[in-house]
C-alpha cells in the first residue's frame, strides 16, 4: 500500500472506531499491503487471523474484498485468492448474569495482502474496556461521585466496597456512549454542565479529568439546569434541562471537542423534565416532573425543534384510594419493551398497550411496586438478568429480582448492598447495557 493510501485508510478506520469497528494497527505479517503494490490473482494463499485476548466468547472479525467475505470468531487459517483484503473487528461482550465485560479490538494489519503460496498473519487483539463489568452508581454526599461495583460483588446481599471509586465533577443523570466513555452532569454550578471521561480512566480509583466538556447556551441560566443524559441510536446526546422545561440534542460532531455549541434541536414545553429514555422504535420518552406525566415525542418528530409532544400519560393508583402518581423521575425499558417509571418511590410498569396512542391518556398500571419507607429511589436501571437496581436508603442500594416485578405490592428487595463507599446512591447505569434493552450503549 502506498503511504498516501495507508493514511487515508487509517483515518477512515479511526472515524469508524466510534461505531465499534477497529481497523489500522501497527503492521506485521508476511504479505502486508504496506510492503508495496498488492497483486491480485487466482492462485491461493493463506491468511491466518489470530484472535487473542478473549477469555471465553468468540470475537467478531470480518475479512472481505469486493468478491468475498468471511466471518471469523476464533483463530483461523483462511485459504484466499491472492489480492488485497480488509480486516475489521467489532466489540464483543462476555456473558454475565448482572453486567457483562466488553472488549475493544485492535487489528495489527487492516488491509493485508494475500500472496500466492504464502502465509499472511493478522492479529486481532481484544482488551477489556475498564468501565464494563461493573454496575455504576452515582454517589452523593461523598467525595467519590461515581462508584463501580463488580458483578461478582452484587450476586447476594452484602457489604462490598466499590471496586472503583472515581472522583468526578458530579454524576447526576450519567450515561455511557457506545465506546464505554462516561458522560456526567456537573455536580455544582462551578463544574462543567456536561463532561466526558474516557473509559480508560476507570481502571483505577482516584481523581478523573474530563477530555470533553460542554457549556452550551441552550442550557440557560436557570437552576436546576441539566439533569439527565442519554444517547440515541445514531450518537446524538440528549440532555434534559429542568429549569428550561426542555430537552436539547447535540450531534456527534458537536461532541468531538470541548466548547459551547448551541443545541441542534430543542424540544420545549416539557415541564421540569427529569428522566429520559428511548424505546426500541426510537421514540423519546421523558418524565415531566411538575405535570406528574410521562410524555412521548415520536421518532419522526425528533429531527427539528418543536414545542409540543405526541403523547401524555398520567398514572393512577389502584382502588380503593384512586389518585395520580406524582413526581416521575427515573425511566427504564425492560427486555420486554415495558416502560418502568419511578414515581417518588413507587415503581410503575407500563405495557405496550398502555404506551400506545396520541394525546392525553390516563392509565392505572397493572404492576406498581414499592420497597418500603426507607427506599428513596431516583434513577433506575435493569441488569442483564432482568433485575432492577435502585437507591434504597443512606449507604445502601438494592435490586428487585425479575420475579418480584410481576405483581403489585410492597416488596423487600431480594438483594440489598450496604457499602461503606456509598453516601447516597442516586442514578445507576451499566456498560454495556443489557443486550435486550433499547439503550444505545448495549452490545449484542
Amino acid at each position: 500500500m502506498t503511504l498516501l493510501r495507508q493514511k487515508f485508510v487509517c483515518s477512515t478506520v479511526a472515524a469508524l472506531a466510534l461505531l465499534g469497528i477497529a481497523g489500522c494497527g501497527d503492521g506485521g505479517g508476511k504479505g502486508a499491503s504496506d510492503a508495496g503494490v498488492c497483486t491480485a490473482g487466482t492462485a491461493m494463499g493463506t491468511l491466518t487471523v489470530k484472535v487473542v485476548g478473549l477469555p471465553g466468547n468468540a470475537g467478531a472479525v470480518t475479512v472481505s474484498n469486493a468478491d468475498d467475505s468471511h466471518s471469523v470468531a476464533v483463530t483461523t487459517d483462511l485459504s484466499l485468492a491472492a489480492g488485497a483484503y480488509t480486516v475489521t473487528a467489532t466489540r464483543v461482550a462476555e456473558a454475565d448474569p448482572i453486567v457483562r465485560t466488553a472488549y475493544e479490538p485492535s487489528v495489527s494489519v487492516s488491509n493485508p495482502c494475500v500472496t500466492a503460496t504464502q502465509t499472511t498473519i493478522v492479529t486481532v487483539t481484544y482488551t477489556a474496556i475498564p468501565t464494563s463489568g461493573h454496575l455504576w452508581a452515582g454517589n452523593a454526599q461523598k467525595e467519590a461521585a461515581l462508584l463501580g461495583f463488580t458483578s461478582a460483588s452484587l450476586t447476594t446481599t452484602g457489604t462490598p466496597a466499590a471496586a472503583v471509586a472515581a472522583i468526578t465533577a458530579g454524576s447526576a443523570g450519567f450515561t455511557f456512549d457506545k465506546a464505554g466513555n462516561v458522560w456526567v452532569i456537573g455536580g455544582t454550578t462551578a463544574d462543567p454542565p456536561v463532561a466526558r471521561y474516557p473509559a480508560a480512566m476507570f481502571a483505577t480509583s482516584g481523581t478523573k479529568t474530563p477530555d470533553v466538556t460542554l457549556s452550551s447556551p441552550s442550557f440557560g441560566d436557570g437552576i436546576p439546569g441539566p439533569k439527565v443524559l442519554t444517547f440515541d441510536s445514531t450518537g446524538n446526546l440528549w440532555v434534559s434541562v429542568v429549569a428550561g422545561n426542555k430537552l436539547v440534542r447535540f450531534t456527534p460532531a458537536q461532541l468531538m471537542a470541548s466548547g459551547s455549541p448551541t443545541a441542534a434541536v430543542e424540544m420545549s414545553g416539557i415541564s421540569a423534565p427529569a428522566g429520559v429514555a428511548f424505546d426500541a422504535a426510537g421514540n423519546l420518552w421523558a418524565a415531566s416532573g411538575d405535570q406528574a406525566k410521562v410524555v412521548r415525542i415520536d421518532a419522526a418528530h425528533l429531527s427539528a425543534s418543536r414545542d409540543s409532544v405526541d403523547f401524555e400519560l398520567t398514572a393512577k393508583t389502584p382502588p380503593p384510594v384512586i389518585g395520580d402518581l406524582s413526581s416521575p423521575a427515573g425511566l427504564a425499558f425492560d427486555a420486554s419493551g415495558n416502560l418502568w417509571v419511578n414515581y417518588d418511590g413507587a415503581l410503575a410498569r407500563f405495557t405496550a398497550t398502555d404506551l400506545a396512542g396520541t394525546g392525553p391518556k390516563s392509565v392505572t398500571p397493572s404492576v406498581q411496586v414499592t420497597a418500603d419507607v426507607l427506599s428513596l429511589p431516583v434513577g433506575i436501571a435493569f441488569d442483564e438478568g432482568g433485575g432492577l437496581w435502585l437507591a434504597y436508603s443512606a449507604g445502601k442500594f438494592a435490586r428487585f429480582a425479575p420475579g418480584q416485578l410481576l405483581t403489585s405490592g410492597s416488596v423487600p428487595p431480594q438483594t440489598i448492598i450496604s457499602s461503606p463507599s456509598v453516601g447516597y446512591a442516586e442514578w445507576f447505569a451499566l456498560y454495556p447495557a443489557p443486550a435486550a434493552t433499547p439503550l444505545a450503549h448495549r452490545l449484542p
